[in-house]
């Protein structure tokens, strides 16, 4: 077996609002007893700057970071990097040099009163990693101990259930298994209902505690219903992935996973098909050698 990811990344810009990405880095790297990686990307704005003040940019931002992890008494392994390039494809090709088990993202939108919009760097490393991102609006005291896990009849939640069993053998989470209807349609529900036996079915080959619930409603966005359902229950953080589009465009973030990650207050864990096949070829195994989850 592959030995497993533990090392988390989390990209700083030295703006306020990233001290909840290494508040919850901290009580995840407790558990998974990774090494947190903290990487600064610089962005040129014109060729001169670029040449005539890389050196100064660079230096600044290491003692920067330096600083950073002093105030935050991160380990004393706790790795620095800076690097110049295009935000979101550094932070990408950094997570992939170090087999990163999570990059940890916060974003400004929560300090904006009147809206609230994805910031592009997050949405595109969402799209790009080959890992897991957690996006951070509020920190939770917990990590992982109530999972919520919204269902569709997409194909690619398969690669979630792999997600979630990763995650719930990790930390010994309970999950809730969550899908909204919004019309009685009977083979819509039949279809829900036999795809909900069959993750139970993992779930309980493998151990975990899980509660599974159908909800049908008439009125509000299905986001709605899974955000109301989060606080309701006091869960701690939701996974969702991202759509295979087409043969052309493998990770679109649809509207839904929008809502959630921007309006959801607790932390949000987003795969696309890359980040979620690492858990798939490895819990595939011994938990489902016959492919029984389709």
């Amino acid at each position: 077996m592959v030995k497993q990811k533990s090392d988390i990344l989390i990209p700083v810009d030295f703006k306020i609002y990233c001290l909840k990405s290494i508040d919850y880095a901290k009580k995840l790297q407790s558990v998974i007893k990774g090494k947190i990686h903290l990487l600064h990307v610089i962005e040129s704005q014109s060729w001169w700057e670029g040449f005539f003040r890389i050196n100064e940019l660079i230096q600044g931002a290491k003692e920067k970071l330096t600083l950073l992890k002093k105030e935050q008494e991160l380990p004393e392994d706790t790795e620095l990097m800076v690097i110049t390039g295009k935000r979101y494809l550094e932070i990408a090709k950094y997570a992939n040099s170090i087999s990163a088990r999570y990059i940890i993202m916060s974003d400004n939108y929560p300090l904006s009163k009147n809206t609230k919009i994805l910031g592009s760097t997050i949405s595109q490393v969402i799209m790009k990693a080959e890992q897991p991102v957690i996006s951070i609006t509020e920190n939770e005291d917990s990590i992982f101990k109530n999972l919520v896990v919204p269902l569709d009849l997409n194909q690619s939640c398969r690669l979630q259930l792999y997600n979630s069993v990763a995650i719930a053998l990790t930390h010994q989470s309970k999950i809730h298994l969550v899908s909204v209807l919004f019309s009685p349609d009977k083979l819509q529900s039949s279809r829900i209902h036999e795809k909900i036996e069959k993750y139970k079915k993992m779930y309980d080959d493998n151990g975990i505690d899980y509660t599974a619930e159908l909800l049908v409603k008439e009125e509000y966005l299905a986001y709605k219903e899974i955000i109301k359902y989060c606080k309701l229950n006091k869960v701690d953080s939701v996974l969702i992935m991202t759509h295979k589009e087409s043969y052309k465009f493998d990770n679109y973030l649809g509207a839904f996973a929008q809502h959630i990650i921007n309006e959801a207050t607790m932390p949000v864990v987003t795969i696309n098909n890359a980040s979620a096949q690492y858990w798939e070829r490895e819990l595939r195994k011994p938990s489902d050698p016959l492919g029984f989850i389709k």
